[in-house]
This record gives C-alpha cells, structure tokens and sequence, in this order.
C-alpha cells in the first residue's frame, strides 16, 4: 500500500529534508509541500494525502485550527480513507500535546527524532491510527499516574483481561503498534485488533491512549527512567 504524504513546514531546509527522507522509501509518495500554515488545508483538500505531517507552530496560522478543519472536512466528506495529520514541533508540553490531541491528531513527534523514528511514526500512524512521541507518553502518563483514582480500582479492573490481552496491553504501553505486537506474538494483525477492541471494551476506555493509562496506573506497567531523554 502506497502512503500518501504532504508535508508542510515553514523552514526549507526541514521541508526539503522530510520529503527526501520519505520520497527515499518505496512504501511513500510526497504529494505535496506546503511552506506556509493558511495553505495547509486547502492543499490537503486538493491533494487527499493519507497523512499530513505538519509543523504545529507555522507562522500565519494557529496549527491547532489547522487540524481541527482537516478533521472537520473528514467529518463533511467521508473519504474511504480519512486524512490522519501526524504534529510535529521542537518541544512538547503537556497542554500543548493534549490540545493537538483534542483537535483531532492522529499523532505527535518531536521534530529531533531520527529518520528511522520518523518513518516508524509515519506507518502507525497510517495502519494503525494513532502514534505518541516517548517523551509525550512519559510526560502524560507520569501526570496522569499522579492523579487519585476515583471509583474501582485500576487493578480490579486490570483483572478483567486475560492473560494475553495484558500481554497485548503492555505491548501498547511501550509504543508498539498492531503490526510489531503481531510479529512479537507470532499472530496475525487482525488477532491483534481483536485483543485491542476487546481491551477498549472491558477497560472501558474510548482509545488506545486511556487504556495505557489505565495500565499504568494499575501497575501493570511502570514509567521507565530515562524515557524522555
């Protein structure tokens, strides 16, 4: 499957690099360049790409509108294949993370990652819909772990998994997505997204996001040291 990728950025030399990069991958098609923010969503619109990869903060547009009107032109057209837009800036902080994921990305990277970091980013966030830096992961979940748990404990409620869906779970918390589960399991994708739905309906949880959670604050998983480095 050929992924279709506009990449928009405001600095030539990054711009010219990333498409480079992907261009130099036979799984990938830059379709577009976009070198100023307000021409971000019309040229998305023009082009269709899989994947927009975006520099959140491009100057002549707020990138958190940006995302939220190429989500809302998913909504109003209904592509077979929905437009996933994949935010990358220097620096992540939590309120700026949480707001892209509001707005509707589908994944955040930070911009110093090296190409092969890119690359892996890019494919999750094309076959399986969603891909979270390591340092926004450490950042969100040691925020969230720190928060008192209301109502049933995260551990009663780890225990409604089985063996192999926690297995799958932990998999999930350390970034993996469906097709690296699927070869560390020796088992199909499908497999996988079955433990993974089976997982979102037990634990309640409306994404993959808030079941790592879930995880982690359970035990099951604990925050490494030294992940956001």
């Amino acid at each position: 499957m050929l992924t279709r990728v506009l990449v928009a950025d405001d600095h030539p030399l990054v711009r010219a690099g990333l498409s480079a990069l992907l261009a130099a991958h036979p799984g990938i098609t830059v379709v577009a360049e976009v070198a100023a923010g307000e021409d971000i969503v019309r040229t998305t619109a023009a082009n269709q790409p899989d994947v927009v990869l975006m520099e959140l903060n491009m100057p002549g547009c707020d990138g958190l509108d940006v995302i939220a009107e190429i989500v809302a032109d998913n909504r109003r057209y209904a592509p077979a294949r929905p437009v996933r837009v994949l935010a990358m800036t220097d620096e992540w902080d939590l309120l700026r993370a949480y707001a892209a994921l509001r707005a509707g990305a589908s994944g955040l990277l930070l911009k110093t990652r090296p190409p092969d970091v890119v690359l892996g980013a890019l494919r999750a966030v094309t076959l399986d819909g969603t891909w979270l830096d390591p340092a926004v992961v450490h950042d969100m979940l040691t925020e969230l772990a720190s928060r008192p748990v209301t109502g049933e404990s995260a551990w009663v409620i780890m225990e409604r998994l089985t063996a192999r869906e926690r297995e799958v779970l932990v998999l999930l918390a350390h970034g993996l997505g469906n097709h690296e589960i699927a070869a560390r399991l020796v088992v199909s994708e499908a497999t996988v997204r079955t433990h993974v739905g089976r997982i979102l309906m037990k634990l309640d949880c409306r994404d993959r996001t808030k079941a790592v959670v879930v995880a982690y604050r359970s035990g099951l998983v604990r925050v490494p040291a030294g992940v956001a480095a």
